[in-house]
């Protein structure tokens, strides 16, 4: 029986774990905003015989906008703040994200979940002052296509599907 149930999925059933050195931390407590955009590319023609045009997906640009207060004790925030403000570019501005379904557990496998894993560089755009309190805003762009797999909420660890 397909499911009819037209309950919404809630942000919290969606955690965000970022790579920071050898490890994955949460991207939870300091975070207002971590949105995720496929960024679909499309490619459109009007074949002589039809009135509309026929369009096709042809790629992804995909991005993960971000707000947070900077709460430096917060490992992926101060990881953030380091790379805005050293001007880090190339490989040390890379990071890996893990975008894991809470809702979706993985039989038989405790505190393990169903998860995405995405490549990106990370651009901080600025340091906002929000009414005196200081913000690091910027987005994630995605390298590549992401990994489908599991995710470990108590290890830390994301394994792709085989």
């Amino acid at each position: 029986m397909a499911n009819t149930s037209k309950e919404v999925k809630q942000r919290y059933q969606e955690a965000a774990y970022i790579e920071v050195g050898e490890t994955y931390e949460l991207a939870g407590t300091g975070f207002e905003k971590l949105d995720e955009e496929p960024g679909a590319q499309t490619s459109s023609k009007k074949y002589i015989n039809d009135k509309s045009s026929t369009s096709s997906i042809t790629s992804y640009e995909g991005t993960h906008p971000f707000t947070a207060d900077q709460i430096l004790s917060e490992k992926v925030i101060e990881d953030f703040v380091s790379i805005g403000k050293l001007r880090k570019t190339g490989r040390d501005a890379e990071r890996s994200l893990v975008r894991v379904d809470l809702d979706k557990p993985v039989e038989s496998k405790e505190n393990t979940f169903e998860a995405r894993c995405f490549n990106t560089a990370v651009e901080i755009s600025s340091f906002a002052d929000n009414d005196g309190e200081l913000q690091v805003e910027g987005t994630l762009h995605d390298k590549g296509d992401p990994v489908e797999g599991t995710f470990n909420t108590e290890t830390k660890t994301f394994t792709p599907k085989a």
